[in-house]
Formats: structure tokens, sequence, C-alpha cells
């Protein structure tokens, strides 16, 4: 699932990790509001993936729907890397997008049956990393060969090495364990009575869930009524708003700081290495914190993240030289993706298996699609607000006002889910 995730992945980022090289395309002449208006179609193009991959994947089960993700990536990058113009940019980044929506529907059927409750926060850590490692290598990886190499056959590059990885999760992965009580001799809890009841408790929840029997729309009707759903929805547009400002990361450093589109591209890797840090140490804190622990700790690292961004905007202007400038914006951009990613993967997730059950790729993929209208939303006004003259200025502020509804919204359901756990 690792590597397999980071395949999708990496063919989705080809779209940003080559904006710069075909901004510069004399062949094609694409401006700043053309790579919004792809990137931006490429996203509404994940969030209708969403709503097909969602009871796709409750209905055929995550194997199949994690290898069909893979494969129709690699497949639709391909044809990218071939598109001549605006309109067929348009067009496979749409389909590039939603066929790798499915992966993260795929993934959380395949966690469900395959991992305790008590192991859900550190498992999502792990799964999550693929995305961000595989954004990191990925965007210098193919940052370097954008030095040496046309950016199409870069693309088909990626497109290739996303296909074999395919075939190896083909062998590899499986749809859930041949022991149905392959889960019950784990112990819950350790020594903590109270911790272990809670787990216990968690895995019944898996076997005798208040969805089972249900129809998807009895399911999707009892998804509306809940408050912390609702909640849940909010807080992903807002981080994932605050995600696809990576989007945008190597044309900011290109037109702000004079880098070429290379150098560009390579330095927008501070953002996934600073997400890949922060999943990294979720792995070894996530589960060790209580829920009243996690929405002081989540919102605390969500404030901090809205000051990386108001540094970030104002960084310019404080009288600096230029290579210091470049050197605190790389620290304010690592910043961002360090004190946000764990808050916008994992407990959207854990959140999806436990409340949705036997539809929790249903639910993941509503909650992902609403993020990703934000998300849409946000490349289309970011790619015309970047154009002119101080156009950056702009962009920042409207990233400033999301950073500080994510913090609000992260607290506000960080507490609906403790409150919950009090009941």
């Amino acid at each position: 699932m690792y590597f397999g995730y980071g395949a999708m992945m990496v063919c989705r980022q080809m779209v940003t990790i080559l904006s710069a090289a075909i901004r510069e395309d004399q062949t094609l002449s694409i401006t700043n509001s053309d790579i919004g208006d792809f990137l931006g179609y490429g996203t509404i193009g994940a969030a209708v993936g969403k709503l097909v991959w969602g009871p796709l994947g409750d209905r055929i089960g995550g194997r199949a729907t994690f290898l069909l993700g893979i494969a129709l990536s690699a497949i639709l990058l391909a044809a990218f890397g071939f598109s001549p113009n605006v309109g067929s940019f348009i067009v496979f980044s749409f389909l590039l997008y939603g066929a790798k929506s499915a992966g993260w529907p795929g993934m959380t059927k395949l966690v469900g049956e395959w991992y305790h409750p008590k192991n859900y926060g550190r498992v999502w850590s792990i799964l999550s990393t693929s995305s961000r490692a595989s954004v990191v290598l990925g965007t210098l990886l193919f940052g370097w060969l954008l030095s040496y190499m046309n950016w199409r056959w870069v693309g088909i590059t990626a497109a290739v090495i996303a296909l074999l990885i395919g075939a190896l999760c083909y062998f590899v992965v499986k749809e859930k364990p041949s022991d149905p009580k392959f889960l019950e001799g784990d112990d819950g809890g350790g020594d903590d009575v109270e911790y272990a009841a809670e787990m216990d408790l968690a895995l019944e929840n898996k076997r005798t869930h208040p969805l089972n029997g249900l129809s998807l729309g009895e399911a999707l009707l009892a998804f509306s009524r809940s408050f912390r759903c609702w909640l849940v929805v909010i807080m992903l547009m807002t981080l994932t708003v605050l995600m696809a400002v990576l989007d945008f990361i190597p044309m900011y450093l290109m037109q702000v700081y004079q880098l070429s589109a290379a150098n560009a591209t390579m330095a927008s890797a501070a953002f996934p290495i600073g997400s890949l840090t922060g999943l990294i140490a979720s792995i070894f804190l996530y589960d060790r914190f209580s829920k009243k622990g996690l929405r002081r700790v989540l919102s605390v690292m969500l404030a901090l993240a809205t000051s990386c961004v108001l540094t970030l905007k104002f960084l310019p202007g404080l009288g600096f030289d230029s290579q210091t400038n470049f050197f605190a914006a790389l620290v304010m951009i690592f910043g961002i993706g360090f004190m946000i990613s764990p808050s916008y993967y994992i407990p959207m997730s854990i959140f999806s298996i436990e409340f949705g059950g036997p539809f929790s790729a249903t639910l993941v993929c509503l909650i992902d699609a609403f993020s990703f209208v934000a998300s849409a939303t946000f490349n289309f006004v970011g790619g015309r607000l970047s154009e002119g003259e101080g156009a950056w200025d702009a962009v920042m502020m409207v990233i400033i006002a999301v950073a500080v509804i994510a913090t609000l919204s992260v607290w506000g359901f960080t507490n609906a889910e403790y409150r919950a756990s009090r009941l």
C-alpha cells in the first residue's frame, strides 16, 4: 500500500512538478492563469472521482479499488505528457486527478480489515508519509530530470515507474486476512485497563457497527445528520486549501526569488519535506495522546502554521538580503507543511473507519469531495491573483485568512470528538 499510494501521488503531483517547465515551453504559450485552470479542473476531477470511488470501493473492495487507481493514474499521466494544448491539459488533468482519488478509499477499506483500532493513528501516519515522501522524492528526482530531459519525457518516465509499482501491488496486496479472527488476539490496551476497554469496544464496533445492513441512502442520511461529520468536512476543506499551496510554490519561488524552473521546483520540496517530517513525528506520538490531548496539540500546530504564513507574507519587506530572505522562506514553507499534515491526514481517516464502518470508503470520499471543491476554488482564484506585479501579496492574504479558519475548525472538530468520547 505504501509504494502503491506513493506511485499514485507522484502521478498526480507531476502536474505541479511539470507546471514551471510547461509555463516556459514557448511552443505552448501557457500563462499562470492557464496553469491555475488545469490545476483547478484537475481538483474538480478529484472531487468527482471521490463521488465515484467511494460507493464503488464499498462494493468492490479495497484491493480492486486500489489497483485500478494505480493503473489508471499511470495511463492518464502518460496521456497528459502528450497533451498539445490547454484544452487537453485540462481534460487529462481532470481525469488523472479523478483516477488518483481511488487511493485513499481503497486504503481505508484495507486498513479497516487489517489493523486493530489501537494502531489506526500509527498506521495512517505511516501510510500518509507515503504521500509526502513520494512528493519529496518525485519533486527532487523529476525536478532534476527537467534539467536534462524535455518535460514530456519526464512525465512518461514517471508513468512507467508507476505501472511497475502497480504490478508489484497486484501480487502483494490482499483484500483481507484469511483468518476471520485475525484481530482478536491483539491486546487492545496493554496495562491501561480503561484504554483496553475502549479498544475492545472499538473492535466490537467493527463487528456490530450501527450502519451494518443499511442501504447507501440510509447511510448518507445518517452522515448528513451528524454534527461531527459536518465539522470534519469544514476542517478538511480549509486544510486542503493549505495543502494546495504546494501547487503554486514553484511559480511563487520562481517569480519572487528569480529562480529557474528546475531550481524552483526542487526548492519547493521544502513543503512536502515539512509534511513528511510532521507525519514521521505522528507515527511515534499520535496514538499516545488522548482525545483531549489531541485537541490541544493539533490546535497549537495550526496556530503555528498560521504564524509561518504571516511571516512568509511580510518577509520580502523586512529588509534582509536576498539569500537570507530565500532561506527564511524555505524554513517557513517547511514549517507550514510540518504543522498542517498531521491534522490533514489522520483524524479524518480514523473518523471515517470508526464512524463510517461498512460505508467507510463512501464517507472518506464525501469528506474529500467537499475539500477538493474548496481546493479547486483556490486554484482558480490563486492562478488569477498571481498575475502581475505584486500579485503574490493578494495570494498570501487569501492563504492567511484560510489558515485562521483552519485553526478554528481543527479545534472545533477535535473538541467534538473529545466530547463524544465522554458520553
